[in-house]
């Protein structure tokens, strides 16, 4: 374990809980994966933020909590690399634990405010307010913020720019399709974090958060139609209108943690939360004076969960620690769908009555586990644990019935300690993935202009994952080397396949899964201060992946590459991060870069496409000033490389399908992301 304290951040005017992580080595790729997707469930592994040794009461503020946290509030960090009996939390990667002050009852509040611009003249600004005290036992941190970008990860775009074509498959141009995109976003919410300290010891913690959003989208599309001679057929304008008109999410959770006897620890968390997502959408084609609907969707989403958990841990010897428990959830995910197309070509739409237009899909999920950690000599330790999930899915479509699962997911991680600075890490785990209950349910396709089907029978995707890893800690603090093999035998994994075969012999296709493959590669991590270079204050962060992995595709029986994978991720043949960080402490200065690429093609099989997706390299910077007091100035940008971020694909469209295999016409498109800026000014009170 490695402890940063409070003299460590003295020189950086740091400000909340998150500039301390950016300064730790080995932390930024943790901040990288907050702003991410949410599992259902609490989860048991992975890299994970702690607070007071304890995993957050909520899913989807732990980076908005780090930011609330006064730096002042902090008593130290800690990296934990070894396993966790103290924490009750297994992990196969870093667990950063933030320790607060003890008793620290004077009230802070931190503000930020932002204007946010693109290289195009569009201009928004949001801003955050939070304030944390203490009354007598209890301390409460409280905050309200406005996003007008995207949380976590690299910002949605306000604009970007398309160049789309479509090809006979002679090769003549069938259709050209210059797009432009107006994006949209307004995202507010409030935040509670309640923690009460019993005099007996025990300490009682509520989260509460309410986070209403809204979404625009339009496409302008200049259409030019040709012939197969490339005579001119049609020129048009298109139109296509999506919204999500506030989508509505809240969340309340909580812990509770207390001594039994004299060495038994009780904890006891809870969340329940609610989502709910209408969205209307429309296309729209003008040629000359007169307008032409194409389609019309409106729909509207509501998800509900409720988990609770409990765990009993507690030393069996000076050296082993046994964790035992079980947690329930009730997952509930409701649809309401109306599509609307022109079906006779008179230029108006009508209703499309389908039989799953208000589908209710219902999870009732228990699983209970061990954990168990021995510290079998000075230098090797071991975790071992094991959960056995239970669930049964119930839906209301017809004639599918209702699913059970069982999924034992034994863990074993060994870890040896080489030398003081040096570890080697063995782990084998059987995974289990968690369903989005969004597949489900049918959608509308706004782009294609047809309602894509949900498939009730989707089971979850396994693995069995194998993972070696060395890793050296350089002395002194100056960061962290890391090497890793790894080895992932894919099961049942989750892509399209033909759901049916309807009357008239269209093949109809949704996620459902496919068969078995296997993933593997390697991966090295570099986080190094340049101090042997005389640039103490100079971080350089470098990762390098490289991924190989088959899987049979159901359309073209053809062995190709996993795309992504339901347990996260996208599968690029090669990732290259490279990013630097440079503090001038003597000024009260930082500014860095990161340079993000990604090479090869990601594949998206369809009954009637196949697709191949690239992007160009991606370069972000930034530089903050600290001005007087607690007032610091930053500017960010995104997107500089000369020739803008690009995305690319390639589109093979069938007439029919893919199986029978006859080719409709090709397409190829260009996408530019606008180059986007921030300037903030942020301060404590």
């Amino acid at each position: 374990m490695q402890v940063f304290d409070r003299a460590y951040f003295e020189k950086y005017d740091v400000v909340n809980a998150e500039d301390m992580l950016i300064r730790v080595p080995g932390a930024q790729p943790v901040l990288d994966t907050l702003g991410g997707g949410q599992d259902r469930g609490f989860g048991s592994s992975g890299d994970q933020v702690l607070l007071n040794g304890k995993r957050f009461a909520g899913k989807g503020q732990v980076l908005g909590a780090l930011r609330r946290i006064q730096s002042a509030k902090v008593q130290r960090i800690e990296l934990i690399r070894g396993n966790l009996g103290d924490t009750n939390v297994l992990s196969e990667g870093l667990v950063i634990n933030v320790v607060l002050v003890e008793g620290a009852s004077t009230g802070a509040g931190s503000w930020q405010a932002n204007a946010r611009f693109n290289d195009r003249g569009r201009v928004t600004g949001d801003g955050l307010l939070s304030y944390s005290d203490s009354l007598g036992a209890l301390d409460y941190i409280v905050g309200i913020e406005r996003k007008a970008w995207s949380s976590g990860g690299r910002p949605n775009p306000m604009q970007k720019t398309r160049i789309e074509t479509y090809f006979y498959p002679n090769g003549v141009v069938r259709e050209s399709r210059p797009q432009e995109f107006w994006l949209s976003t307004q995202q507010y919410s409030a935040t509670a974090n309640l923690t009460y300290n019993f005099e007996n010891g025990d300490r009682l913690r509520l989260n509460g958060l309410f986070n209403p959003r809204r979404d625009t989208d339009d496409v302008d599309i200049a259409l030019s139609r040709f012939d197969p001679n490339g005579a001119p057929l049609l020129t048009a304008t298109e139109l296509q209108h999506t919204r999500r008109g506030w989508d509505t999410q809240w969340e309340i959770g909580g812990d509770y943690e207390t001594l039994l006897g004299d060495t038994a620890r009780l904890n006891v968390l809870f969340i329940h939360s609610y989502e709910n997502d209408p969205v209307s959408s429309f296309r729209n084609l003008t040629q000359g004076t007169a307008l032409t609907e194409l389609s019309r969707s409106i729909s509207t989403e509501t998800g509900v969960e409720s988990i609770l958990r409990a765990s009993v841990s507690w030393p069996l010897s000076p050296k082993q620690t046994l964790e035992i428990g079980g947690e329930g959830a009730r997952n509930v995910q409701r649809q309401f769908l109306r599509p609307f197309f022109d079906l006779n070509g008179d230029g108006r739409v009508e209703e499309i009555t389908i039989p799953t237009a208000r589908p209710r899909v219902q999870e009732l999920r228990g699983e209970a586990f061990a954990n168990h950690t021995w510290q079998l000599t000075d230098d090797l330790s071991l975790s071992s644990s094991l959960n056995v999930e239970v669930s049964r899915i119930t839906n209301n479509y017809p004639f599918s019935p209702a699913h059970t699962y069982v999924y034992p997911k034994p863990r074993l991680d060994l870890r040896y300690d080489v030398s003081a600075t040096d570890q080697a890490r063995f782990r084998v785990e059987r995974l289990v993935s968690q369903l989005d209950f969004s597949n489900f349910v049918p959608s509308f396709d706004i782009v294609d202009s047809e309602i894509d089907a949900g498939n009730p029978d989707l089971k979850p995707e396994r693995e069995w994952e194998f993972e070696f890893v060395y890793q050296k800690q350089l002395p002194n603090n100056q960061g962290l080397l890391e090497g890793k093999l790894f080895y992932k035998a894919v099961e049942g994994h989750i892509s399209k396949l033909v759901l049916r075969t309807e009357p008239n012999g269209t093949r109809v296709s949704a996620l459902g899964n496919i068969g078995n493959g296997y993933h593997y590669g390697y991966e090295t991590v570099a986080n190094v201060r340049l101090t042997a270079l005389g640039l103490p204050d100079v971080v350089i962060d470098a990762r390098f992946r490289r991924n190989f992995s088959r899987i049979t595709d159901p359309f073209t029986g053809i062995r190709r590459p996993i795309g992504r994978s339901a347990f996260g991720g996208e599968h690029w043949k090669y990732q290259m991060d490279v990013g630097f960080r440079h503090d001038v402490t003597a000024w009260g200065f930082s500014y860095g870069a990161t340079y993000d690429d990604r090479h090869g093609d990601l594949i998206d099989s369809d009954i009637r496409a196949f697709e191949r997706e690239s992007q160009s390299p991606r370069i972000e910077a930034f530089a903050e000033k600290k001005l007087t007091g607690s007032l610091v100035l930053r500017v960010e940008g995104y997107g500089l490389i000369w020739h803008r971020s690009r995305e690319y694909k390639r589109r093979t469209v069938y007439a029919d399908d893919a199986i029978r295999g006859t080719v409709a016409r090709f397409e190829r498109f260009t996408e530019r992301l606008d180059r986007l800026f921030m300037v903030s000014l942020r301060g404590t009170f």
